[in-house]
């Protein structure tokens, strides 16, 4: 009974020796921190629009536990950024206990506030720590650009977007019926979650050489470069006429231009020229029975076509590359260039589905290139319950 009675107060003495053991925090100022980095970098960020997360890890790299006396934001509560430390978000937190050989997270963000400079500004901070004494911190460094913003927002009257600093639009910008958007050289349009331009007054974009027009997604870090689906695209509305693109490059969208039936009798719906429209999600170019003259312009990779030209219409490309080379995600299985004319519906109230066919009056391509990955890069659909559509197929490939 004893012995039994000694082991056990023996058992208990060890655990109590061992957690007081673990429970030490070293005072010595040779115990310093380490850090996964020196410098939290963040792309540009757009005023008013919040950053994306970024994290480093703070280490105790010694074996005695440690008390991190202070953490904070250098600049304070009028700092841009804002931290998490290990899940709490605060912008000053005091005795954090480290454990020997243990870390921590600290998560950060920024947001910029509008300004009236168009240049971007260099916006640093830093996360101080202290501990034993000692100061150490890590650099938080971001460019912020003042931006022109849209959200959901219509244009009602001639308007014409300058390069002086970007413009971002969520939702949609509408372009009102009989009012003409210009956009001039050096301009960059960033466009959130699937948002679009809509345009059923006219859309000039006179890019240059040196100096093109962009359309992209609002996602400016490394990662989103070349990914696809970011924002919806450009839709010329039925109605809409006189639209001009050149020297253009757009990008990283869902539907890179959506063109549909012919505003004007006998005037294309759209004149492409010096462009560029790759890497979309779905289609690069998809018109519905429009007119367009396109010239010396890439379509590039699609989730599903290039360039899709359905429901009939007229269309003369000159010099033009439509190639389809796309390995993103998910396999493709539509071709580079497709050509269509008809289209089915069942009208409401019915079950019996309706056939419309459109004539595809012309479809000429000179002196360009139609390739990719697949076998067939070029694919007629005009076979409708295996019978040929009753409807002009016009096309025509010229060197």
């Amino acid at each position: 009974m004893n012995r039994v009675f000694v082991l056990l107060i023996g058992a208990l003495l060890g655990v109590w020796f061992s957690s007081c053991q673990k429970d030490h925090i070293s005072s010595s100022p040779s115990l310093k921190l380490s850090f996964s980095t020196d410098t939290v970098l963040f792309d540009t960020v757009f005023t008013t629009v919040g950053s994306a997360t970024r994290s480093f890890k703070v280490y105790n790299r010694n074996r005695s536990d440690i008390s991190i006396s202070s953490v904070r934001l250098a600049g304070g509560s009028s700092s841009p950024y804002r931290i998490n430390i290990d899940g709490e978000a605060t912008n000053h937190a005091n005795d954090i206990l480290l454990r020997g050989k243990d870390s921590l997270f600290v998560f950060v963000e920024v947001t910029v506030d509008p300004t009236s400079e168009n240049a971007p500004m260099l916006i640093p901070d830093s996360v101080v720590f202290e501990t034993n004494g000692n100061i150490q911190d890590v650099k938080l460094v971001s460019w912020g650009q003042d931006v022109h913003l849209f959200n959901a927002d219509t244009i009602l009257s001639n308007t014409t977007f300058m390069a002086d600093k970007p413009y971002l639009i969520y939702n949609y910008l509408w372009v009102y019926p009989n009012v003409e958007l210009a956009i001039e050289p050096g301009a960059k349009l960033h466009f959130h979650n699937q948002a679009q331009l809509i345009v059923s007054g006219s859309l000039k974009v006179n890019g240059e050489f040196e100096n093109p027009v962009i359309f992209e997604g609002d996602r400016l870090e490394p990662f989103y470069r070349d990914k696809a689906g970011q924002w919806g695209g450009i839709w010329l509305t039925a109605g809409s006429h006189s639209n001009e693109i050149d020297w253009a490059e757009i990008r990283n969208g869902i539907i890179g231009l959506i063109v549909d039936t012919v505003g004007v009798e006998g005037e294309p719906t759209l004149v492409i020229s010096n462009s560029k429209v790759e890497n979309m999600s779905a289609v690069g170019l998809y018109a519905r029975g429009a007119e367009i003259e396109a010239s010396n312009c890439l379509f590039g990779n699609a989730s599903q076509i290039s360039v899709a030209l359905t429901l009939g219409g007229r269309y003369r490309f000159y010099h033009c590359t439509i190639a389809n080379y796309w390995a993103q995600y998910i396999n493709r299985t539509g071709p580079a260039l497709l050509l269509n004319n008809y289209y089915t519906y069942t009208p409401e109230g019915s079950t019996i589905e309706m056939l419309e066919t459109r004539d595809l009056e012309e479809a000429y391509f000179g002196n360009c290139i139609v390739y990719g990955s697949r076998q067939e890069e070029f694919q007629l659909d005009n076979i409708y319950n295996g019978q040929p559509v009753d409807a002009q197929m016009n096309y025509f490939f010229e060197s």
